[in-house]
């Protein structure tokens, strides 16, 4: 029987790799907000993506799924 170790994996993360960012504490509650306020959405991660996705569609690549 074999064993298996490694950590699970959430089902949301397959196919999917992660990229960490690193900013000051008092400099991420900015960038959600200025994330929000521009209408990227109202947490960390969706906004980055949003943020992402527009930048990847004017430069004509395909938006991040």
């Amino acid at each position: 029987m074999t064993k298996s170790y490694g950590k699970a994996k959430q089902a949301s993360r397959y196919g999917k790799s992660a990229i960490c960012i690193f900013v000051k504490p008092d400099a991420k509650q900015r960038i959600i907000a200025a994330l929000a306020e521009g209408g990227y959405g109202i947490s960390f991660q969706e906004g980055i993506v949003n943020l992402l996705n527009r930048l990847l569609v004017e430069h004509h690549k395909e938006p991040i799924t």
